[in-house]
């Protein structure tokens, strides 16, 4: 490798350097907050692979990738570690990536362990190539890199297969935001708190230490935690916003930070002069969150070609702008003609996008259970719904611990027997002895079906 102390401009050193205050002996300042992904992100770092964070823009990659630092740094040389951030132009160039990562290991201690923090990698023209490059030659480095588009982290995975580790920081959960709010969120369904609710079955759970559990913790505030899920689903994704009352900033910092960004980038990966395409879907989905859709009727409606449709669909997918659901089914073949849902990554990009009215999630008559059915789709790592010619259906059903679990939207109080016909046919078809249904406010159980509202369902149902 050439001698980059001798060739690199003093004016892209001085950037670097200022991007690296702890070389100066200078503080460095981050936010308290850490995801809950911080731990688990953190404790990879002793490994020697490649760690790679992606993530919807604005969800608090940059902020991740310095809490480390700073956590490495009471421990580490601060010059044995060395944060780039590509978003400057002039580090945008290939040659340039190289020779700001051989500035920092000539300075470094080679003796000792060296970690190289790469943030917004995917904009350096074959990024892959020059990590698995310094990956192969350097030995003590632990390389952490961050990416807004995981289609760009996703295309190149085979170059580094076996050399990284992709991690997906996803937009803030309910859970996250009520710890960020300093309200208490823990609750389970077991007497033994050190028992996981992933590793029992769902058939097997005594739900009075739930209901228990609620009255001591949730009853005297609930209000205040509806109140809470609502300001969640208007601006609590996104860490920025969390603080701000202002509706017209949250509206335009949705649009021209997250939404506009992320269709630009997604556009160049099939054509730049046609971003309409990908902003058009974006909205057919913000409207039909939720909802059915197939690539025919999509290529009709825009005047597209139904292979090109299907491409834009796949990169909104992988840019974390919306989530794909199938029906539950046995046959992948079956699974793959059928329609499926798309999800947006969270209400508030449509209430954004199509300039829908803030106090939306109160206004009477209007039905949430879209914009909700999203969240908790998004809440849960792996979904698929149930609908049958007839039209019977369910709307998410999840797999764990080799159970199979309905869970119904019916984001409501009043919850009627023809809300239920779906559920029951699914519970009767499949020998499902217990279901879910999602509602507004109504918490018990009632033959065989666990009734919860949403808020508290984010709570005491994790992820996985």
């Amino acid at each position: 490798m050439k001698n980059s102390i001798l060739s690199m401009q003093e004016r892209h050193k001085r950037i670097l350097i200022k991007q690296n205050p702890l070389w100066e002996k200078k503080k460095f300042a981050v936010p308290e907050f850490k995801r809950d992904e911080f731990g688990i992100i953190a404790d990879y770092i002793r490994y020697k692979q490649i760690i790679a964070i992606v993530g919807l823009r604005r969800v608090g990659k940059t902020v991740l990738l310095k809490q480390i630092i700073k956590q490495l740094s009471t421990h580490v040389n601060e010059r044995n570690i060395c944060y780039i951030s590509f978003d400057d132009r002039d580090f945008q160039k290939y040659e340039m990536a190289e020779d700001l990562i051989n500035y920092f290991l000539e300075l470094s201690n080679t003796g000792k362990k060296r970690y190289l923090f790469l943030d917004e990698i995917q904009k350096v023209p074959n990024w892959n190539d020059l990590l698995k490059t310094v990956y192969e030659i350097e030995e003590n480095l632990k390389i952490v890199v961050s990416g807004s588009s995981a289609m760009e982290l996703k295309r190149y995975k085979e170059t580094l297969a076996g050399r990284i580790l992709t991690f997906h920081l996803p937009v803030f959960s309910f859970r996250e935001f009520l710890r960020y709010m300093k309200q208490e969120y823990e609750i389970g369904f077991n007497h033994d708190p050190e028992i996981d609710f992933n590793e029992i079955k769902f058939n097997e759970i005594n739900f009075k230490h739930l209901f228990r559990e609620y009255d001591l913790k949730f009853l005297t505030k609930k209000e205040r935690y509806l109140e809470l899920f609502n300001t969640y689903l208007i601006k609590g994704a996104f860490p920025e916003l969390l603080d701000i009352d202002d509706e017209e900033f949250i509206r335009r910092y949705l649009r021209e930070s997250v939404i506009n960004k992320v269709v630009a980038d997604l556009s160049k990966q099939i054509d730049p002069n046609r971003e309409d395409i990908a902003y058009e879907l974006l909205r057919i989905f913000s409207k039909n969150t939720a909802g059915l859709f197939e690539m025919v009727t999509l290529s009709n409606t825009l005047n597209v070609n139904r292979n090109i449709v299907s491409n834009y669909v796949g990169l909104l997918e992988k840019s974390f702008l919306i989530k794909i659901s199938y029906n539950y089914t046995k046959s992948v073949i079956k699974q793959a003609r059928l329609s499926k849902k798309a999800y947006i990554a969270h209400p508030s990009i449509p209430i954004s996008l199509l300039d829908y009215p803030v106090d939306i999630i109160q206004m009477e008559g209007y039905d949430m259970g879209h914009l909700v059915e999203s969240v908790i789709v998004n809440h849960l790592e792996k979904t698929s719904f149930w609908r049958t010619p007839q039209k019977d259906e369910v709307d998410i059903v999840i797999k764990r611990n080799n159970e199979v679990i309905p869970i119904e939207i019916k984001y409501k109080n009043q919850i009627t027997k023809k809300d239920l016909k779906g559920i029951v046919k699914f519970m009767k078809k499949f020998k499902v002895k217990r279901g879910i249904i999602v509602t507004k406010d109504v918490l018990k159980e009632e033959n065989d079906i666990l009734y919860m509202p949403a808020w508290l369902f984010l709570l005491a149902i994790p992820a996985s």
